[in-house]
């Protein structure tokens, strides 16, 4: 992750820093599936989907600090850490430049945060940056996220 994330977004005014949260799950990323109907035209959420969210929101409500206020700007960056697919053989982590894509990875993140009730709304969030990456041969695959506001 990046040490100094978030680092220097106090304005002049307040000189105050801004508070941090980092989350680390251990899991392969799994991207939001598109919602499914049934015969009778009822909408659900695919079981893939439901599980990971879930599962993630579990570990950032065990370790997550305080809920950020409603109203406040929130800034979120990701990196997702794949498991390495066999044909690319052994080496160091390789950005991943497949599907599925970052935008999906990170809804289901985003709707976790709002489950575990990091935030109020994920509309608060304005500021993201996501990677997706292949890990090492020597890595397990995680999640990394980091909160802060702005």
């Amino acid at each position: 992750m990046y040490a100094d994330y978030g680092a220097g977004m106090a304005t002049e005014e307040t000189r105050e820093p801004k508070k941090i949260q980092t989350f680390i799950v251990k899991m392969n990323p799994v991207a939001k599936g598109r919602p499914r109907f049934t015969k009778t035209g009822r909408t659900y959420t695919p079981k893939k989907t439901k599980e990971a969210m879930d599962f993630i929101a579990q570990k950032i409500k065990e370790n997550r600090e305080e809920q950020i206020e409603k109203g406040a700007a929130v800034s979120l960056y990701c990196k997702f850490m794949c498991k390495r697919p066999a044909r690319l053989g052994k080496g160091d982590k390789v950005l991943k430049t497949t599907k599925p894509d970052v935008d999906n990875y990170l809804k289901l993140v985003m709707d976790a945060c709002n489950q575990a009730q990091v935030w109020e709304d994920d509309s608060q969030v304005v500021e993201v940056l996501a990677q997706k990456w292949y890990c090492a041969d020597y890595q397990e695959p995680e999640i990394q996220i980091q909160i802060s506001r702005i």
